[in-house]
């Protein structure tokens, strides 16, 4: 695997698997909610701190998506709500679906501007995965508001693990996409080779 994507999805990925982990062994009341929470915080803090000492840079969505546990964490943590946490993913999830599906309303993929530093594949490709995941990231909005509205936060824990693990599914899936439109300048996967070309999407 490409070291760009593997360190995209650690940064993605690593913190909330120990979210979980915590969650298992401290139970899904507030205390224990608001602890698993500070833990997925710092590590997520402690994640993007290694991709840039590694890289010297970060890439702009894991960068976004990390600021947004961030954020709502120390929030979460200095109010001890666990609904705050909660309606992160809401926010972010509704945000990029209206970013992209937007985007895809007025021809323009907003996902190449997140992502084209690491795909390299032609403006057909781009628009179809732009318009996968404004779906994707519509039925996470609803699907989020859904389960702690109406089934509470207990339940709402089991949502987010297994969407999570549909998310990560789904990620993986996209890759055929970027194989079927990749550039010829692009390794099998429609991954750019060269990852550090387009220096504007990544800090």
């Amino acid at each position: 695997m490409n070291k760009n994507v593997a360190i995209s999805w650690s940064i993605e990925f690593g913190p909330i698997i120990a979210f979980f982990v915590a969650l298992h062994f401290l139970g899904s009341t507030d205390r224990g909610f608001i602890v698993a929470t500070a833990l997925f915080t710092i590590l997520t803090a402690v994640a993007l701190v290694a991709s840039y000492i590694y890289e010297s840079r970060i890439a702009l969505f894991p960068l976004i998506a990390g600021l947004s546990v961030i954020i709502f964490g120390v929030i979460t943590l200095i109010f001890n709500n666990p609904l705050i946490f909660i309606l992160k993913d809401t926010f972010y999830n509704g945000f990029f679906a209206i970013l992209l599906l937007g985007g895809v309303a007025m021809k323009m993929p907003m996902l190449k501007i997140l992502f084209k530093a690491l795909f390299d594949m032609k403006d057909t490709g781009w628009m179809i995965l732009s318009y996968r995941w404004g779906i994707m990231f519509l039925i996470l909005t609803i699907g989020n508001e859904i389960s702690w509205r109406l089934f509470g936060q207990e339940v709402w824990v089991q949502y987010k693990f297994w969407s999570t693990i549909v998310t990560a599914i789904f990620g993986f899936y996209q890759l055929t996409l970027s194989k079927k439109y990749r550039h010829e300048s692009a390794t099998p996967l429609g991954l750019r080779k060269n990852m550090y070309h387009e220096k504007e999407t990544i800090i």
